[in-house]
């Protein structure tokens, strides 16, 4: 059945619908919506109160966001943290551990107990360094992954040092590199100082005591394990005391060299703006 449609509309014509009433189509055209512009939408009457409000409320979020961030730690922070460490792995490391043996002038033998002991050692020292926060101290991050390949270089040479002493806990030598091992903690906080050459005293001292938290104490753990041997007859003061001579002596070295003003030109120049690059 065909629907009648009337001819098109402008205005709605519809009469009041009603049970008796005939179905009329109706059909409306040339209807068209036009956005205002925005110079022509009326402004709304600005509330003082709640201009008030929000930028109380943006000055909060603001507080509250500088308040949660967390804070470099300090040189003394540092320095602490350096010993705490220290001390800790060094108790740690005169219990009764199975020590490798030597075998033609290497290490052999390495029980998986002392490797996972060794393993959490370092994951420790990794923790402390993250005091430091490079990533606050340091403009770019190439800058800040070369300080952590740093760390993890430094550890790594570290640990391999705390084994060799280890070793000779069951020989009849003993470890005559002393000058060698001297090196493992001067030899990356010179080269983190330098990678800051153009920076501040304060974050130069900070990137070098930030591999010594890792250097440091496994160095004194090495000492710890050697001294843990049935034979031996090395004291706890006696491992503090060798730790202080072949880590924390040079180490201060290491920073003193590191916190001196030198006007010389950066070797590791991270931090240079890309225009003048």
């Amino acid at each position: 059945m065909a629907v009648p449609v009337a001819d098109p509309l402008t205005e709605c014509d519809a009469r009041v619908v009603n049970q008796d009433a005939s179905p009329r189509l109706h059909v409306v055209t040339g209807n068209a919506v036009a956005p205002l512009a925005d110079a022509e939408r009326p402004a709304l009457p600005e509330n003082p109160v709640m201009a008030d409000l929000m930028r109380r409320a943006e000055a909060l979020d603001a507080r509250a966001a500088a308040g949660t961030t967390p804070r470099a730690m300090g040189p003394a922070g540092l320095l602490g943290s350096l010993i705490g460490l220290t001390v800790l792995l060094t108790v740690l490391g005169r219990q009764p551990w199975q020590l490798p043996g030597r075998d033609g002038g290497g290490v052999s033998d390495v029980p998986q107990s002392l490797v996972s002991f060794l393993l959490i050692s370092v994951l420790l020292c990794l923790c402390g360094a993250r005091l430091v926060r490079p990533a606050r101290l340091l403009p770019t991050v190439p800058a800040v992954r070369l300080w952590w390949a740093l760390v993890l270089g430094s550890a790594a040479v570290s640990v391999a040092a705390a084994l060799s002493l280890a070793s000779f806990s069951t020989a009849a030598e003993r470890p005559a590199d002393l000058l060698v091992r001297c090196l493992v903690p001067v030899v990356p906080a010179v080269l983190a100082g330098l990678l800051a050459s153009t920076a501040g005293r304060a974050v130069r001292v900070r990137l070098a005591l930030g591999t010594g938290l890792v250097t440091v104490p496994l160095t004194g753990l090495g000492w710890a394990l050697l001294s843990s041997a049935p034979v031996s007859t090395a004291t706890f003061a006696d491992v503090l005391a060798v730790t202080g001579i072949a880590g924390a002596a040079p180490l201060a070295v290491a920073v003193a060299f590191v916190a001196a003003d030198r006007h010389t030109p950066g070797l590791l120049r991270f931090h240079r703006a890309p225009s003048e690059a």
